[in-house]
């Protein structure tokens, strides 16, 4: 990393796939930064203007002091020609020249899952991150698990994996001079002790807007295999990220939902669309990304439209004592024999339902799911 990589990015006319071209045609931001007006002109095609801006280093300054500033609050400064950048961003079209990073995980290592999905999160969401995430730990107890940090399916997303005791890096749309939103600052750093990272591309004086989330969502695509939607509404940030890894020609997985619930009507498009492989369970999403499981691993694991009881939440273990596969239960027997308040009652129910595990029959009542395999 030099003073040269750090100026490239900071020039506000320069993107990432011009920065991208430039090295291409000088070989380095060093020998870019050493030609003259014309020379750059010539090789790269650049109007004169932004050639001349170039060729006078004119933020080479800032680009000093944002290295002392990285080097001082031990953030790594990643350039796109550093063994240490990660190859799999590296093969996206739009990858950024620069990345900071906070924390040692080696970004090369293998198995990255990004997960992604709505801020609005559904008590069936929360469900589903610590349900497939643990499920994908004990088969995959290497695999690291990238999202945004932002409220909802992505600040549950890297709880689940820390709680399942796999790393988890968070990509971030600001500079890391701080965390947004504020209240999410504790788990990063717990993140960071846990072996995971904080990235972002952007360097400590940049001004970010809603724009950034886009660039940001970029990244999370590009440094995993592949990306898995949670939750999302028919437009949002989550469906942009999977249609950034798609072009990517990484694979895209999503989990079904409710057909009533708006917070499910992106997920379940996406695989109507055949834009996502449907994915019920930590084995399906192995199978998709093609990760064998670790031969000591124990799956502790169910399909979520599959029936299985085992690892079940102790809230719905214990409102499924009272479902049989023989007698329907209506909702006001369960609420006395369970002694839950009504609006818990729901969601429970709503839970085992999706899960594949009781169904609603007649009568606002649900009955257990008999398997016969």
């Amino acid at each position: 990393m030099t003073v040269d990589d750090i100026a490239l990015t900071m020039h506000p006319e320069i993107g990432s796939r011009t920065a991208i071209h430039l090295v291409e045609c000088f070989g380095s931001a060093e020998r870019l930064f050493a030609a003259t007006q014309q020379e750059i002109v010539l090789r790269s095609g650049l109007k004169p203007e932004l050639a001349r801006s170039i060729s006078r280093r004119e933020y080479h300054g800032a680009a000093e002091r944002e290295l002392a500033f990285v080097e001082r609050h031990r953030i790594r400064a990643i350039d796109a020609c550093s063994a240490d950048y990660p190859r799999r961003l590296k093969e996206c079209p739009d990858y950024p020249h620069v990345i900071y990073v906070s924390g040692g995980t080696d970004l090369n290592s293998p198995r990255w899952l990004s997960v992604v999905g709505t801020r609005r999160m559904t008590p069936y969401g929360a469900m589903l991150c610590e349900r497939l995430i643990g499920e994908l730990a004990a088969l995959v107890p290497d695999a690291v698990i990238v999202s945004g940090l932002a409220y909802g399916v992505d600040i549950e997303a890297h709880r689940a994996a820390m709680n399942a005791g796999l790393r988890t890096v968070g990509v971030v749309a600001h500079p890391l001079t701080r965390i947004y939103p504020s209240r999410h600052t504790e788990s990063a750093r717990r993140m960071v002790q846990q072996g995971g990272a904080i990235v972002s591309e952007f360097h400590s004086g940049c001004r970010c807007d809603r724009s950034s989330f886009v660039q940001r969502n970029r990244i999370i695509a590009g440094l995993s295999e592949g990306t898995l939607v949670i939750e999302s509404a028919a437009k949002g940030g989550s469906l942009i990220t999977a249609e950034m890894a798609d072009g990517y020609e990484r694979t895209v997985m999503a989990v079904p939902g409710r057909i009533d619930d708006d917070r499910s009507q992106g997920t379940n498009r996406l695989i109507r669309s055949l834009k996502a492989q449907m994915v019920c369970s930590g084995r399906n999403i192995a199978d998709c990304l093609g990760w064998e499981p670790v031969p000591e691993a124990r799956p502790a694991e169910g399909d979520l439209f599959g029936g299985s009881e085992r690892a079940l939440p102790a809230g719905q273990a214990d409102l499924l004592k009272w479902i049989d596969g023989v007698t329907p239960r209506s909702v006001e027997e369960l609420e006395l024999l369970s002694g839950l308040e009504p609006g818990r009652l729901s969601e429970l129910l709503m839970e085992l339902e999706l899960a594949g595990i009781v169904r609603a029959v007649a009568g606002d009542s649900y009955i257990k799911i008999s398997r016969s395999c």
